[in-house]
């Protein structure tokens, strides 16, 4: 990554949770976080995520879920399968799956949790692959995310999110330091506009950081399924990306404000 690249990144990052922060000290404190589903509740989505460059082009279909273990306990799957092309050679497989564990500690309003993830590869290789889906190495992950939901009109909502992650991958794979951001906004009662960053520094390496800028429309068709369009910019490198989500929540509960909607993991 260019020095001119880099300092980009760090002002966008240092302006983001900065303006994260405003919000969340200027905003009612009305919701509570969003991060661990209900007892009982399963929330789903599934994506479709392109990313382009000159030589590489990639298609990840993805499943992800967050099921409601205990009130305060969710676990996490997280189910990508990648097409890909690299300068000609076409390869194709599940890339890296994820399994983790998501407490949420705290009881106030803003939702504090701890989660830790297993990183599992079970097949898919590119011998260029700038999101790091290929490596072929398991890994840990331990990440603290962290959440604010308020309210913007009589029935419209947002939410702001800070994820900072620690991943060791055990085996010749640099550590990364994972970092995302994210605010949305209610635009009328069930259309909303998000912003989101997206970061991966590698610390043994970081010629092979990778971070990315992106914005999405939601439309809720009712309580629980939710359309998302969307795409991200590529601020390390040149690179674009299209994504489609569709998401779904399974359970039923008496009539509350609207809870803040899981910050789903973009696509790698």
């Amino acid at each position: 990554m260019g020095i001119q690249v880099k300092c980009l990144v760090r002002v966008i990052t240092q302006s983001g949770l900065a303006g994260l922060l405003l919000i969340w000290g200027a905003v009612p404190r009305v919701l509570a976080g969003g991060f661990t589903q209900p007892k009982g509740f399963t929330f789903t989505a599934l994506s479709v995520n392109t990313y382009d460059t000159d030589s590489f082009h990639k298609l990840d279909l993805q499943f992800y879920l967050e099921y409601g273990l205990q009130e305060y306990v969710s676990l996490i799957l997280k189910s990508p399968y990648t097409w890909s092309e690299d300068n000609g050679d076409n390869n194709q497989g599940f890339s890296d799956q994820e399994v983790g564990l998501r407490w949420r500690f705290n009881r106030g309003s803003v939702a504090t949790a701890i989660q830790g993830t297993l990183i599992l590869p079970v097949g898919y290789e590119a011998d260029e692959d700038p999101s790091g889906a290929g490596n072929q190495v398991v890994g840990l992950e331990l990440s603290l995310p962290v959440s604010q939901g308020f309210q913007v009109g009589k029935q419209r909502y947002g939410y702001g999110t800070v994820e900072v992650g620690y991943r060791d991958y055990l085996g010749p794979v640099s550590d990364e330091l994972r970092l995302t951001g994210e605010v949305s906004v209610d635009v009328f009662q069930r259309l909303a506009i998000a912003t989101q960053f997206y970061g991966i520094y590698r610390l043994q390496n970081s010629e092979d950081d990778f971070s990315k800028l992106g914005g999405q429309l939601r439309w809720g068709a009712n309580d629980r399924l939710t359309l998302v369009v969307g795409g991200y910019q590529s601020l390390s490198e040149e690179g674009s990306s299209f994504e489609a989500q569709i998401w779904y929540t399974f359970g039923s509960r008496s009539p509350e404000p609207k809870p803040v909607p899981p910050s789903v993991p973009p696509t790698e």
